[in-house]
């Protein structure tokens, strides 16, 4: 049997993943499902305080720097060291939720998806073929791809709605307004970021849009080299079919490699853009509240407050594009899972001789 080539309806099979990965939140299991859904959301709400506390900290640290306040900073350090220990019980308790949330939704998709895959396998027909190539590696490595980066990517949202509504409040606060042409222009800094981060982000969609096809397409030549290196252990004892069996895992590897190094070119324009525009945002913020601290309207802890709200808030805003491969890695793991579900499911209620002749 060749490799499935991809399934032309795409939306069709990421609808049928969430709906297939939902279970686990309405099964017998659900309680536990909630708790660390809970937990998990929990622990990224703490680690933003955490990270509130830190900007707050900038402005009292180096306010007391220019008032040369030595009481102000010895105290600077006692909340340093406060913060410190906090964001490390933060970052154990997120570490502890987000990897038990993916261990107990992969057991729980694996557990599903194994009685499926087995179930349309009877002993009444031997001969039945597999529903979809290489099922084991769908229900291992997809299986697991599917649910980790949809943790990581759900916190991810969670923790970049946590950062504008905070950080953006805090900017708004801190920068004020300016005074352009006699025009009072509020939140200037709010909308200086807004901008940035829009220019930023068309340029890494144009660098990114066509490395999301190129991942799916990776991703389909990984498990056609899985199934041919598959094919090549059952045929092992084949003399005959060694040599050709060589060819096949040959071509197959070279395309995968073709598809890798168009991968890596792709993603050193991207990494080269997006490195440069993460200075320039930490160095955009300082040379706005330049005139205002030189006038006396902002003192040197506002500024450094500003300049890391000013930060926060554009990898906020920027996230999607930043996370535009692990979003095209998870869309690739899910349509493999939901197309072996569905065809799980259709073989399972076929007869044995449509099976056996299909």
């Amino acid at each position: 049997m060749d490799p499935l080539p991809p399934h032309p309806d795409a939306a069709r099979l990421i609808r049928g993943f969430f709906q297939l990965a939902a279970g686990f939140w309405s099964g017998p299991k659900s309680r536990r499902a909630w708790v660390l859904s809970i937990g998990f959301v929990l622990s990224l709400a703490a680690n933003m305080a955490i990270a509130l506390a830190i900007n707050l900290w900038n402005k009292f640290f180096f306010d007391a720097l220019q008032n040369r306040d030595e009481g102000a900073l010895l105290w600077s350090i006692v909340y340093m060291v406060a913060l410190a220990l906090g964001s490390a019980l933060a970052a154990i308790g997120l570490l502890q939720a987000r990897m038990r949330l993916q261990l107990r939704w992969r057991e729980w998709l694996t557990s599903t998806l194994i009685p499926l895959w087995l179930g349309g396998r009877k002993p009444a027909c031997p001969e039945t073929p597999e529903p979809v190539d290489n099922p084991e590696a769908r229900i291992a490595e997809d299986g697991r791809l599917s649910t980790e980066i949809l943790v990581d990517l759900a916190g991810g949202i969670i923790n970049t709605l946590l950062a504008l509504c905070s950080f953006s409040l805090v900017l708004w606060y801190v920068g004020g307004t300016m005074v352009v042409n006699g025009i009072t222009i509020p939140g200037y800094l709010v909308i200086v970021v807004v901008l940035y981060t829009g220019l930023t982000s068309i340029g890494m969609y144009l660098l990114g849009w066509p490395l999301v096809a190129r991942v799916e397409d990776k991703a389909q030549a990984e498990g056609n080299f899985r199934y041919a290196l598959t094919s090549a252990r059952q045929n092992a004892g084949s003399v005959s079919g060694l040599g050709k069996d060589r060819v096949i895992l040959k071509r197959s590897f070279n395309a995968l490699a073709l598809l890798w190094t168009e991968l890596i070119g792709r993603q050193s324009k991207m990494a080269c853009f997006s490195s440069g525009s993460s200075v320039l945002s930490a160095g955009i913020p300082l040379l706005l509240c330049a005139p205002k601290f030189l006038s006396g309207e902002m003192s040197l802890g506002d500024v450094m407050q500003a300049s890391a709200a000013f930060v926060q808030v554009h990898a906020a805003l920027n996230w999607p594009a930043d996370n535009a491969m692990g979003l095209a890695h998870w869309a690739a793991s899910a349509r493999r899972v939901a197309a072996l579900d569905l065809a799980c499911r259709q073989d399972a209620q076929a007869p044995c001789e449509e099976k056996i002749n299909s």
